[in-house]
């Protein structure tokens, strides 16, 4: 009886042992199969997969590029390195007429348009005949005229035979004195003639009282046609010397502190190429109630005949000089996932890294912009300038591909 239990227990034991190596081999494959590499995971390495997130990173800001298709891209290849910043601050303008060389012309006397010599567009010099008007007003101011210059001359003429009469005792003093009298008043009369005459323009040629232009320069305005009956007031022609012009520019009252008499400003307008150099001349004392804003004038000599009255123009103001450690070319900044990148070139790749920024305007030369970088890029290091945005579209070409 006691050999029979022994067998039994035996059997249990056994049963309890399979039931405990079958549970033992589940826990083992479940524990392989939530441990197991991902596929391509022994071509990354023997690491975790955290530690390969970064260099996959990386890679995957980076864009190849063959010589050729680089020379085809017309990528600019630029070296990053020291340089002056110019901090500049843009302004809204608008070109205008320089008021100190602009000339209104106008009769002085009433009288009827005979001749118009000259239209509007036309470049004139100082002296030149505009039109010819036919004026009674004149007539009679220089019959008046020629009235005073014939007593003058019949004055003189008594005072001097008075004169000789006296030397040699022939006449009274009283008649010496009466002639001198009235030469005296005969050339106050003159000289009074004199003056009128020369205030409407002097004597009138050939019969008619003739428009000369004040000032050299082109006709920009034209208020006269032949027969027109004019007004001693009116404006018949309005003349402007365009080889100098003001440029009004808009200082809004938060920037008027860096603003000042004599910097130095680029003028930019659009659809012309060239920017033009000058500074500022005159910087206005009262803020206007409504715009919150000053007025700043900057003169431009000899601009260009592109600079035309009425252009809207953009003004960049230098309220700011100093050198930096690195500079780059503004035309190889590009925004990345919100983030701003320069495109630099690592071997036969070019690499967006991140940079941070710092002053921003022109360089020494004042034609390139550029851009002080802090962090990101060396000194010495080659990167993208003009067209990088083409680097920028090849990236998401990539990005893109991967996703599918």
């Amino acid at each position: 009886m006691t050999r029979s239990v022994r067998v039994e227990l035996s059997t249990r034991n056994v049963a309890l042992l399979l039931v405990a190596l079958a549970l033992f081999a589940a826990l083992v494959v479940a524990l392989a199969r939530r441990g197991a590499p991902h596929e391509g995971s022994e071509r990354d390495g023997e690491h975790g997969h955290g530690e390969h997130r970064e260099p996959a990173e990386e890679r995957a800001r980076r864009v190849e590029l063959s010589p050729a298709a680089l020379e085809n891209a017309q990528i600019e290849l630029l070296t990053a390195g020291p340089g002056e910043v110019n901090v500049t601050l843009s302004l809204p303008g608008e070109v205008s007429l320089n008021q100190e060389k602009l000339a209104h012309v106008t009769p002085r006397v009433a009288g009827a348009a005979r001749e118009v010599r000259r239209q509007v567009g036309e470049l004139v010099q100082k002296g030149t005949v505009l039109a010819v008007i036919d004026s009674r007003d004149l007539a009679d101011v220089q019959r008046e005229y020629f009235a005073a210059q014939e007593r003058l001359a019949l004055a003189k003429a008594t005072f001097e035979r008075a004169e000789l009469l006296k030397r040699e005792n022939i006449s009274a003093d009283k008649d010496y004195l009466e002639a001198r009298q009235a030469l005296a008043e005969a050339q106050i009369e003159h000289r009074s003639a004199a003056q009128k005459l020369k205030a409407i323009g002097g004597l009138a040629k050939g019969g008619g009282y003739e428009l000369v232009a004040p000032l050299t320069g082109t006709i920009i305005e034209k208020h006269i046609n032949v027969g027109e009956v004019l007004r001693e007031d009116t404006r018949v022609f309005t003349i402007a010397d365009l080889s100098s012009i003001w440029v009004n520019v808009t200082v809004y009252a938060r920037d008027l502190p860096r603003v000042a008499v004599g910097q130095a400003v680029e003028v930019r307008a659009e659809g012309i190429a060239q920017p033009a150099q000058g500074s500022i001349t005159y910087l206005g004392q009262v803020v206007g109630e409504q715009t919150r804003s000053a007025t700043a004038r900057i003169v431009l000599d000899n601009p260009g005949p592109a600079w035309r009255p009425g252009l809207f123009v953009t003004a960049e103001v230098v309220v700011e000089r100093g050198p930096a450690a690195v500079v780059v070319d503004d035309a190889a900044l590009q925004t990345l996932r919100g983030e701003q990148v320069v495109f630099v070139q690592e071997d036969t790749a070019f690499s967006a890294r991140q940079v941070q920024l710092g002053r921003r305007g022109s360089g020494p030369d004042r034609q390139q912009r550029v851009v002080e970088v802090l962090e990101g890029v060396q000194a010495g290091e080659r990167y993208a300038g003009k067209n990088s945005f083409i680097l920028k579209a090849e990236l998401g070409k990539s990005e893109a591909g991967h996703e599918h």
